[in-house]
């Protein structure tokens, strides 16, 4: 430990233990199948929703790669993101931990302060070559503000931190990277190792596409152009915000047609699957797929006009802004005890959550990552997390979001709304019909398990939590966040 470093926080939450404990999360049993593997590799896409993409029943062709990779792995049905922002989703996914717990709310530019362990932390510990590939300006390595001992944000533990970005945005020229050069760096990494290529490694890769503005290259937007089926017309905002106009952000030259934005976050996604493709297939011809545990998920959704939220996320907690794609491939292609479906495919209804990637992760190399559940334990009709927590959440200081699901009914409540609203998921998986008044004790008692999972949290919020001034100021500047908030 470096000297002067505050003690990281091991092990007070792990992911299963966090999720909703006095709701029927259990630790590992004995006799459960482990998972074990040669490397672990993650791949995240930002903004991505699950029902953009064909294994999930999207009729348009945005994920032939992804489809194909389902193909040989266990696709969960209903995860969760821990919040519908970059910063705090992705710092829970690295930590195990809900982003209040360790300081990266309310907002969109907090980081995890240096007393905080990252799953990249305890791999590095064990002697495990770590690396990032990151592309959206939210994560890239910032130095730690005054006052501030110790490297900050989920960089902690890569001992290679790719974060160069060198194009820009149309609209507010932010720098980000493109798929495809985001690919051709985690390329030039493996390429890196030489001799060490079949040691064991963590790596982590994030795209940016389909995060908007949604400008995708020429030949993928010819191939989503469609005749205009929605005749709607939105005015271009003021501001960042989505609900009820097109946030500035996002403003294609003078186009307000929805379909046309629709279309074109579609042609991103297409372009991201593209460069996936690359990676997968790189990653087999090197004789480095078949023995690893890959995970693929996304930070958050997007809301493309679901209850009046237009090409948005971080404004609500609504199932299309948290529900994220899972699809876990273990080594060998091994199904874990899951039957495939009629398409072939491998599907967990039972609903998960970025928490349950921690121990999964980390027990494949074999790696005790604490009482917990994890994605690796898995036995047919015996998955003992039975609901799950999205994370609370503040677009401002004054509007407190909560969500909870229990897999069938999801509840989301606010500070302006204290009664909340519950909608049956399976009939109405676009949250349309309220069935709060129909069915007050479900929301009592949903409401009531919530408040005993954070009764029961243990420790308290990161007290190294900062955030990169120099940063935050640059993206106030830009519009890009707002006092309060953030809008990626």
């Amino acid at each position: 430990m470096t000297p002067g470093r505050p003690r990281k926080k091991t092990g007070a939450l792990a992911a299963g233990t966090l999720v909703l404990a006095a709701m029927g999360c259990s630790a590992r049993e004995p006799g459960l199948p482990r998972v074990q593997a040669a490397r672990v590799i993650l791949i995240t896409c930002d903004t991505l929703r699950a029902d953009r993409l064909g294994l999930y029943g999207y009729p348009r062709p945005t994920s032939p790669a992804l489809d194909a990779f389902a193909r040989e792995s266990v696709v969960f049905e209903e995860a969760y993101s821990a919040a519908p922002w970059t910063q705090p989703a992705v710092s829970s996914l690295m930590t195990g931990r809900a982003p209040e717990e360790i300081g990266v709310v309310p907002g969109n530019v907090r980081r995890i302060g240096p007393d905080v362990e990252t799953i990249a932390e305890r791999f590095a510990a064990r002697g495990i070559a770590t690396a990032a590939v990151v592309s959206n300006l939210l994560l890239k390595r910032v130095e730690p503000p005054p006052g501030v001992q110790g490297p900050i944000g989920v960089s902690q533990g890569f001992g290679h931190y790719d974060d160069r970005m060198l194009s820009k945005e149309s609209v507010r020229k932010l720098p980000e990277r493109v798929a495809s050069d985001t690919t051709a760096a985690a390329i030039e990494w493996l390429d890196s190792r030489g001799a060490r290529a079949k040691e064991p490694f963590f790596l982590w890769v994030h795209y940016q596409d389909p995060h908007g503005p949604y400008t995708p290259p020429a030949e993928q937007a010819r191939e989503f152009d469609q005749p205009v089926r929605d005749p709607t017309q939105l005015p271009l905002g003021k501001s960042m915000r989505g609900k009820d106009q097109i946030p500035l952000y996002q403003a294609l030259d003078d186009e307000r047609r929805v379909d046309v934005y629709r279309d074109r976050y579609d042609a991103e996604i297409r372009t991201f699957d593209r460069a996936l493709g690359r990676l997968l297939a790189e990653l087999e011809q090197r004789g480095l797929y078949e023995d690893a545990l890959i995970v693929f998920s996304a930070d958050h959704g997007e809301s493309l006009g679901e209850h009046g939220y237009w090409f948005c996320h971080g404004e609500n907690l609504h199932r299309e802004v948290v529900r994220v794609p899972l699809v876990v491939r273990f080594p060998g292609g091994d199904g874990r005890g899951v039957e495939p479906g009629a398409d072939g495919v491998r599907r967990v209804a039972t609903i998960a959550s970025h928490y349950d990637l921690w121990p999964t992760m980390l027990g494949a190399l074999d790696i005790a990552p604490g009482p917990s559940r994890g994605l690796a334990l898995l036995e047919p009709q015996r998955l003992p997390l039975e609901r799950a927590v999205v994370q609370d959440f503040q677009p401002l200081e004054q509007a407190r979001w909560w969500a909870v699901s229990d897999g069938r009914y999801r509840l989301v409540w606010s500070a302006d709304n204290p009664a909340g609203r519950l909608f049956d998921i399976r009939s109405d998986p676009e949250e349309r019909n309220d069935l709060a008044n129909e069915d007050p004790a479900r929301v009592r008692a949903m409401q009531a398990a919530h408040a005993r999972w954070v009764s029961t949290r243990v420790g308290a919020v990161s007290s190294g939590s900062a955030t990169a001034s120099d940063l935050t100021e640059d993206l106030q500047r830009l519009g890009y966040v707002e006092r309060a908030g953030g809008g990626d």
